[in-house]
């Protein structure tokens, strides 16, 4: 019985070690801002997912949006909602809840260089495959 235990035990080290969404660490609020950077960023540099995170604190702190994070990233057809994350987009959600930000607080929205481009207007920056924009191309 003992080494079942001690089995268990290790089993459980073991997966908190390698794959950190099993692990029961990590608040709400920081999963779900790693699993939202991690959908739009995956296979971006973390200079992108911390701008992705970035975009999204930066509504938080904004007059013009929700005041609670979670509120911000379920906002209709604004974030994704994943289901995964990575170390790195983790650090990123861990760097930007902690204040540390990449682009200035005017970048609001954010879209990809696939889609179809909002121009040069408005655009702050551009990191990685995403533009960064003061306000929202659609207008």
């Amino acid at each position: 019985m003992r080494k079942w235990i001690a089995g268990l035990a290790m089993l459980a080290m073991f997966a908190c070690a390698f794959v950190p969404s099993v692990c029961f660490t990590e608040d709400r609020d920081t999963v779900r801002l790693a699993r939202t950077i991690y959908a739009l960023g995956k296979e971006e540099s973390y200079e992108t997912k911390l701008a992705l995170g970035t975009v999204v604190m930066n509504r938080v702190e904004s007059a013009w949006f929700e005041d609670d994070l979670g509120d911000v990233l379920e906002e209709q057809q604004q974030f994704p909602a994943g289901k995964r994350y990575d170390d790195e987009s983790l650090r990123a959600a861990h760097a930007v809840l902690s204040g540390e930000r990449n682009l200035p607080e005017d970048a609001l929205y954010y879209r990809s260089d696939a889609a179809e481009p909002w121009g040069e207007a408005n655009r702050v920056e551009r990191v990685g495959g995403y533009s960064f924009y003061s306000e929202d191309g659609n207008r």
